[in-house]
């Protein structure tokens, strides 16, 4: 666009016409509203080249359909021209919907082959101008992305109130946003509390057991240090024994005495 623009400085009349053919057939250049409105190309208005001035206005803001309703007003366009607009023309559908069907493309392009319509995306594709698949399934057009077109005057007003909706949805998002974080912050602090009121009540009740406890493991000790009943049991069953062999004894004094 510079060199453009440093051209346009120095032409006028024919040169300035000979400049818009150029620019709107150069194969990188999209937007025209800058060049509108330097003073050689609006000087054109008015004038025997008015109408290279609107044609370069069909390109900066319209569409093929809008040439076509100016068609008998305006300079015929070559091949590379006509491309060129039809481009732009799906760059301005792709923007307000991001599903465009094969039917809609053909009347707004004036195409009639559904393969001369998928060649132009294509080229389009290639040329950076929209980004998307081609759904043959369903016949449609599925945008990912669009160059922005240049903005026709008086249109401010309505991307005003457009950005003004945008931001007063997006102050709304944040909100609900802000209050699920609000609410989640105050779950997660109720269940924190639960979970140390519950470690509390663990702590406690573990402190009521250990005492007792402690107590029964003393008394099973106490009672494993006494003499058992199998001890005792043996203990009696020996003196017996002893009684027996103190008796034979003494039967045997006692015959020697005899």
């Amino acid at each position: 666009m510079e060199q453009f623009l440093a051209l346009a400085k120095n032409a006028r009349g024919v040169s300035a016409a000979a400049l818009v053919q150029e620019i709107i057939s150069h194969p990188n250049v999209f937007v025209f509203e800058e060049l509108l409105h330097t003073s050689a190309i609006a000087e054109l208005a008015g004038t025997e080249h008015s109408p290279y001035f609107d044609l370069l206005t069909v390109f900066a803001y319209g569409t093929y359909t809008t040439y076509k309703e100016r068609q008998a007003c305006l300079p015929a366009l070559t091949p590379e021209q006509l491309r060129k607009l039809r481009f732009l023309t799906i760059a301005s559908l792709a923007t307000g919907c991001k599903k465009i069907k094969y039917a809609d493309l053909q009347q707004e392009l004036g195409i009639t082959s559904v393969r001369e319509l998928e060649d132009l995306i294509i080229l389009a594709v290639y040329s950076g101008v929209v980004r998307g698949k081609l759904d043959q399934v369903h016949s449609e057009f599925d945008v990912e992305f669009a160059i922005g077109r240049d903005i026709q005057p008086g249109s401010l007003d309505t991307m005003a109130v457009t950005l003004s909706k945008w931001s007063s949805q997006c102050q709304q998002a944040l909100e609900s946003i802000e209050s699920c974080i609000g609410q989640a912050n105050a779950s997660r602090a109720k269940h924190r509390s639960e979970e140390k009121a519950h470690e509390r009540a663990v702590e406690i009740a573990l402190q009521q057991v250990l005492p007792v406890q402690v107590s029964g493991n003393q008394m099973d000790s106490e009672y494993s240090s006494s003499p058992s009943s199998s001890a005792l049991e043996s203990f009696n069953n020996v003196q017996p024994t002893a009684k027996r062999q103190k008796m034979k004894g003494t039967s045997s004094v006692q015959r020697k005495v005899v």
